[in-house]
């Protein structure tokens, strides 16, 4: 099925299209999305069953690489930079793979080609679980989740993906159900067809444990001209943690 993908667009230059992480949307990345206004045209999306876009029960990378490759067609995007986020790096690395023509540069923020660690534990028990219908107020839910989850980071990210239907009822804005049946395929290996042979950065948060401090060899038998950042301080959502660290070396690297 071809989607039409939510976004948001800011600033005027070259373009720079921003796919965040499971779980996540276009919103997390307004803050940065506007400091990099200024030297672009800048697109966050929401990924399919994420954020404001359709829901759709197919939920793969394939399909997520012909979601991004009809928005470069919907907006006349002939070449782009991307920064990609956990799955959304994984998206832009298999896109990067089968166009390689439309790619300027490619920025992956903290994750590899191989299967993904399991950190997700705490979020898929509460998606599992909990019933937010049965909750009148976000406060209420908001104590649930701190009960259930214990990381307040967590928390204020899954209350973000929080909305009150029109029946007046509580729900989330991604699509819950298709990210649990899919969940074991997003997180399985990835499987490029070919080598990118183009400019790659990947940035890794010191404390996260989902990208070593090497490039291992099979990143580079698909990246072969990719090179590897340490962010201090930061953990998996470096963007969050070192959001001034994350925009200079964007930046850097692609200015």
């Amino acid at each position: 099925m071809q989607m039409n993908l939510f976004y948001r667009k800011y600033g005027q230059g070259p373009p720079l299209l921003i796919l965040h992480g499971l779980f996540g949307s276009a919103d997390n990345w307004h803050s940065l999305a506007k400091r990099w206004s200024h030297s672009f045209t800048v697109y966050a999306l929401d990924l399919r069953n994420h954020g404001s876009s359709p829901h759709e029960s197919a939920m793969d990378y394939l399909e997520m690489v012909h979601d991004l490759n009809h928005f470069c067609q919907q907006e006349d995007l002939d070449q782009v930079n991307i920064v990609g986020h956990s799955l959304g790096g994984r998206v832009a690395m298999l896109f990067a793979t089968r166009y390689p023509q439309k790619i300027v540069s490619l920025t992956i923020l903290d994750i590899g080609i191989g299967p993904v660690k399991r950190g997700h534990e705490p979020i898929l028990n509460v998606l599992r679980t909990l019933d937010l219908a049965a909750f009148s107020d976000r406060g209420s839910l908001e104590k649930e989740f701190k009960k259930t989850i214990g990381s307040a980071q967590i928390c204020q990210f899954l209350l973000k993906n929080v909305l009150r239907k029109v029946d007046g009822s509580l729900g989330w804005k991604f699509n819950h159900e298709a990210l649990l049946d899919h969940y074991e395929d997003l997180t399985a290996p990835l499987e490029p067809d070919d080598p990118f042979i183009g400019s790659v950065l990947f940035l890794r948060g010191e404390n996260s444990d989902y990208l070593d401090d090497r490039l291992s060899p099979e990143i580079l038998s698909y990246f072969p001209l990719a090179r590897l950042e340490t962010i201090p301080d930061a953990g998996h959502w470096i963007h969050a943690d070192q959001p001034d660290a994350v925009f200079k070396m964007v930046n850097e690297f692609v200015i």
